[in-house]
């Protein structure tokens, strides 16, 4: 398995306006216009914060069911997801199961690594 980098940082934030103001305001930071908005889908909306060569992704639940509205109820905000960047997701996966490592089935060139074999921490691999 070969790791490119950390690809982006997700961060749940109650109030995506005020967290991107907040993030600008105090960092310098600026928004990426070309990726982001409103994922019905997924219920969340979401930005992006390149940094260096990662991003900070910031996401919002607009419902009150999935992942990101779950993690937003039970832990309030902060850090979601650490996503690392592979060259080859499904080889990635295959390497990882073999060393045993409880992995979820890649889908549109992401597999979520169970938090349990990764210390606590909602990891995903992503190949771009």
């Amino acid at each position: 398995m070969k790791v490119r980098k950390i690809d982006h940082v997700g961060i749940v934030v109650k109030d995506l306006d005020a967290a991107l103001a907040t993030y600008s305001r105090h960092f310098g930071f600026a928004v990426d216009g070309s990726r982001g908005g409103e994922l019905p889908a997924l219920g969340i909306k979401n930005a992006f914060v390149p940094v260096a060569d990662s991003d900070l992704e910031f996401i919002q639940p607009t419902s009150d069911q999935g992942p990101v509205a779950k993690f937003a109820q039970e832990r309030g905000e902060g850090q979601f997801l650490l996503s690392i960047a592979v060259d080859d997701v499904n080889a990635a996966v295959e390497h990882l199961r073999g060393l045993g490592v409880r992995v979820g089935d890649p889908s549109n060139g992401v597999a979520f690594v169970s938090m349990k074999s990764s210390h606590g921490v909602n990891l995903q691999l992503i190949q771009r």
